[in-house]
């Protein structure tokens, strides 16, 4: 009996790792601002207009301002975190295509949220946001929102730097010029490096239009979002249950007959 036993106990074991999900994800978490039964990682509770600095570090992240772009956060100068839709006269972005102020334009409504990083005041060029990391990355990736065509031949435009060790610019990447087609809607870029060299990633604004605010969201800290592996949700078919099952049975008699 004891040697059946253990016979069972092992099919109904290797039987169970087939069957049963796999709930293990290797991927790294999105920052989009939205929090958690109203709190944030840090267990701050989220407030609009409230600073956003070290909210996140528990993903190897906190945020600044870098107006004079030395890589550095300046001191007494945080982005803000910003509730959708009119409900204080601080504006992130104005929306046309939303009919109102920080307001997706249709279609992008659940991508925006409820909350995005917004700049240190209403409207305000030169925010220069800056994401300083405790462990380098490799890769990145996140969203601006509402980069505008402007009449009069103006348009805004963004520059992403990627900052190294000594936090000079290793990387960049340029928006597109704004348009209509990027109002009130977001503009995805991304890093992805061979090595784990970036420490600290700036958005600066290159555009030529003046009264141009920040709309920040969807921030993938430490891979290009859409790129981590999915977790392998998948159930066997009954048939390899019952194979396991046959398989046991199969070398128990086989053992017994020795």
């Amino acid at each position: 009996m004891t040697k059946i036993k253990q016979i069972f106990t092992g099919i109904v074991v290797a039987t169970s790792v087939c069957v049963l999900p796999n709930h293990s994800v290797n991927a790294a978490s999105l920052i989009n601002f939205e929090p958690v039964d109203g709190k944030f990682p840090d267990g701050s509770v989220a407030v609009d207009n409230m600073p956003i600095t070290d909210q996140f570090s528990s993903l190897s992240v906190t945020f600044g301002i870098d107006r004079n772009l030395d890589g550095l956060p300046d001191a007494g100068l945080f982005p803000r975190l910003e509730a959708v839709g009119n409900s204080d006269p601080v504006v992130g972005f104005v929306s046309t295509k939303g009919g109102g102020n920080d307001i997706a334009a249709p279609g992008f409504e659940n991508r925006l949220g409820s909350f995005f990083l917004r700049g240190v005041g209403s409207l305000t060029n030169g925010e220069s946001l800056l994401i300083s990391y405790t462990s380098p990355t490799n890769a990145a990736s996140a969203e601006i929102w509402d980069i505008d065509g402007r009449s009069g031949g103006t348009f805004e435009q963004w520059e992403v730097q990627a900052l190294g060790f000594d936090l000079s610019v290793i990387d960049s990447i340029i928006s597109p010029i704004g348009t209509f087609a990027l109002e009130s809607s977001p503009w995805l870029w991304s890093f992805d490096r061979q090595q784990k060299d970036i420490h600290a990633i700036r958005l600066v604004y290159t555009g030529s239009a003046g009264g141009v605010g920040l709309a920040f969201d969807n921030f993938s800290p430490l891979a290009v979002e859409g790129s981590e592996p999915e977790a392998n949700t998948s159930v066997p078919e009954p048939t390899s249950a019952i194979g396991l099952l046959i398989f046991g049975a199969v070398a128990y008699r086989l053992r017994k007959g020795k």
